[in-house]
């Protein structure tokens, strides 16, 4: 079985495999958005996505379109109609979502790059369950015709991969002439409430290795922009696919609440939602123009057990960042024995949860958010971060 994949169309010789998030449309198939219902209208797409432009005509395979939350209208991971993707560092833990598939088909080594959708953290949040590298590009980078849509003005398109050059080279395929480079800033702010003062404090010390400036900086009211950013997308994703409630029995039941709590919205909440997300864009340019770079953990949570995921906060660390639009990766690092050495940390420490041997922790994932259009800087720092720590 491969749950990760919703269509499977299998590996043939050497060339760069792919798979492709089953929003996107893939000329010959059936975009299903990771929903029956959708899957039962869809008519089987004449022509790709925009996105994949860059694709055709590379030693490029497409393997699979991969499974993910319906409508990628979640953050589990968990799909009722394709199967859950198993989360393969830990298979009681949730895989993540909304890419669910796109990260464990990578994590397994069963595709070498994927391309997710990142609404309020669907890239990055399954990236840091799995243990593998993410990319939220910057709003509006790649383009999304052909794309199924959540929330327009939330959603983005982006690489996920097992290493750094791997990300670089899915993003070379998403824009051809992309090229990584080292950031010549130095400045990294940490963003303090966004997680465990362990967490944090092993987060700076990671990110000094290379000898940037790493600071401890006040929190610039990431709970109040994910409340701004989880309004924006529950809105405009009932605008986008509203129509479906009309056979809501077939359904996810947790898509459905989703969108009776849209429905529930007044003018007075937007109108806050609308302010909280300005001052949350005036408090991060500010913060930007002393710092080159904001970090903090992706997941503000440990990974959670997959039967108790639903009501974990797994994005309130990463949708503040579709609210301003800003690049933003996340980067593993596996918690070894040098590391934790480095950190001059116990056997127990452990901030993401353990992995399914019981002895080994999951992997720290760290997140990093640029300027706009600083995205081949946020790939280099990852290059960068990754081989400083595999030298410890």
């Amino acid at each position: 079985m491969r749950e990760w994949a919703i269509d499977y169309f299998g590996a043939k010789g050497g060339d760069l495999r792919l798979g492709v998030k089953d929003l996107i449309d893939v000329e010959g198939t059936k975009t299903s958005a990771g929903s029956r219902l959708v899957a039962s209208r869809a008519s089987v797409s004449t022509r790709d996505a925009l996105l994949l432009a860059g694709v055709r005509g590379q030693a490029v395979q497409i393997v699979a379109k991969t499974n993910l939350n319906e409508l990628a209208f979640g953050a589990t991971g968990i799909n009722p109609w394709f199967g859950t993707p198993l989360n393969p560092l830990n298979r009681n833990l949730a895989p993540g979502g909304s890419s669910s598939g796109s990260a464990v088909g990578v994590a397994m080594g069963e595709i070498d790059v994927a391309f997710g959708s990142d609404t309020g953290g669907s890239i990055r949040i399954p990236s840091a369950c799995c243990g593998i590298f993410g990319l939220k590009t910057t709003a509006g980078r790649v383009p999304l015709d052909g794309v199924w849509p959540v929330a327009q003005s939330l959603d983005t398109i982006g690489p996920m991969g097992a290493s750094s050059a791997m990300l670089d080279a899915a993003m070379t395929l998403l824009e051809p002439g992309f090229r990584s480079r080292v950031p010549s800033g130095k400045k990294v702010a940490v963003l303090e409430g966004s997680g465990s003062k362990e967490s944090l404090s092993a987060i700076a010390a990671i990110l000094s290795l290379p000898g940037w400036e790493v600071e401890l900086v006040e929190d610039p009211g990431l709970e109040q922009a994910r409340q701004a950013g989880l309004e924006v997308m529950l809105l405009e994703a009932l605008s986008n696919n509203g129509a479906l409630l009309a056979e809501s029995h077939r359904l996810d039941p947790a898509i459905v609440e989703r969108f009776l709590q849209a429905l529930r919205f007044t003018n007075a909440d937007r109108k806050s939602a609308g302010q909280l997300a300005v001052q949350f864009q005036t408090n991060v340019e500010r913060l930007l123009s002393r710092h080159d770079f904001l970090a903090l953990p992706t997941l503000k949570v440990p990974v959670p057990e997959l039967e108790n995921s639903r009501s974990a906060p797994l994005n309130a660390n990463t949708m503040p960042f579709n609210v301003t639009g800003s690049p933003a990766i996340a980067i593993p690092v596996a918690v070894t024995r040098m590391v934790k050495k480095f950190l001059d940390v116990g056997n127990s420490f452990a901030p993401m949860g353990m992995q399914g041997d019981g002895d080994s922790p999951m992997p720290l994932s760290i997140q990093v958010v640029g300027r706009k259009g600083s995205d081949e800087e946020l790939v280099g720092l990852a290059s960068v971060l990754e081989s400083v720590v595999r030298e410890l």
